[in-house]
């Protein structure tokens, strides 16, 4: 081969090879303005709405993002808490009753794409549904599908959503929307983890007010012990005067390994009973009075109230205790 010829291949090679690279620069740009826009919504739900309304506007916001930059017909999306259970749903057929959501929800999971991406927490390319075992067509499914990508929303190896894209086209999806699509989960794992933390804060706010009010004259914040317990009765927070009523500095408070070596050993069986109705489900709350331990030894009186709430996607119970 001449030098000449080896030329000729060389630029071809090089020309190959600087149009991946602005192919490549093209989708992280995309995926760049995306997260911007993302952002930009974001920073407007947390001016305008709050709780469990700015979690589903966020949800909506996302999917229409995802199926206008693949040009996606339907779409549906399934956030997921720590244990990997659904905990809101966003369905291409639209709204539904709770029962005929949940019973979609598990057969997907169970059968569908969705719970193949959730299985391997990886991106799932259907080029054609047709031929491939793992999407799953619902009974009664209002429209068609012949191509679908389903995506994880992945914070480090924790799954945080999965994002199920279709269209009636065969092969309308291919390796470059799964890349797309995967760029963006990053940023959309960011989003709807912050969204979910903000949800939860201020549902857990809004139960401490709650509590606030149910406790006798409407006591002032200052002169309460405020707590969230979770699990066997471990901390995750509790204020300065939580502490003080026990004789605990803060430090040596949040440090125990549970809330028990605050309860008199004569009342810990009742105790960690009323905590687990709470906690199940079982009952609506926690509200009851114990006989508290302080660190030099002494006994004390307290009342104890608190409801059960979700926070960092665990059940955990949040409330307030004050002495008697």
């Amino acid at each position: 081969m001449s030098d000449r010829e080896k030329s000729k291949e060389q630029l071809i090679e090089e020309l190959e090879s600087l149009r991946q690279a602005v192919a490549e620069l093209k989708t992280t740009k995309i995926a760049f303005d995306a997260q911007n826009e993302l952002f930009r919504t974001l920073v407007t739900m947390v001016q305008t709405s709050s709780g469990k309304l700015m979690l589903k506007s966020m949800l909506q916001q996302t999917l229409n993002l995802a199926r206008r930059l693949t040009n996606a017909e339907e779409g549906s999306l399934f956030l997921l808490d720590a244990d990997g259970l659904v905990t809101e749903s966003l369905l291409a057929r639209g709204a539904t009753i709770r029962e005929q959501r949940q019973r979609l929800v598990g057969e997907v999971l169970d059968k569908g794409l969705a719970g193949w991406v959730f299985r391997h927490r990886q991106v799932g390319l259907i080029t054609d549904t047709v031929h491939d075992e793992r999407w799953l067509t619902l009974h009664n499914q209002p429209y068609a599908v012949r191509s679908a990508l389903g995506i994880p929303i992945l914070k480090g190896k924790m799954l945080l959503g999965i994002l199920t894209l279709m269209h009636s086209q065969p092969e309308h999806f291919g390796p470059e929307s799964a890349q797309l699509m995967q760029m963006t989960a990053e940023q959309m794992a960011l989003i709807l983890d912050n969204v979910q933390l903000y949800a939860e804060r201020h549902q857990a706010d809004k139960e401490l007010r709650q509590i606030q009010e149910q406790l006798p004259g409407g006591e002032e914040f200052s002169l309460l012990g405020i707590y969230i317990i979770f699990g066997e009765g471990n901390f995750l927070y509790a204020n300065p005067r939580f502490a003080e009523i026990f004789g605990y500095t803060f430090g040596e408070l949040v440090s125990l390994e549970s809330v028990l070596h605050l309860i008199a050993i004569d009342n810990r069986k009742f105790f960690i009973e009323q905590m687990n109705q709470c906690l199940q489900g079982y009952s609506k709350g926690l509200s009851c009075k114990v006989r508290g331990h302080r660190k030099d030894g002494s006994l004390i009186d307290v009342e104890v109230y608190g409801t059960r709430t979700k926070l960092y996607g665990k059940f955990v119970i949040i409330g307030a205790l004050r002495l008697i």
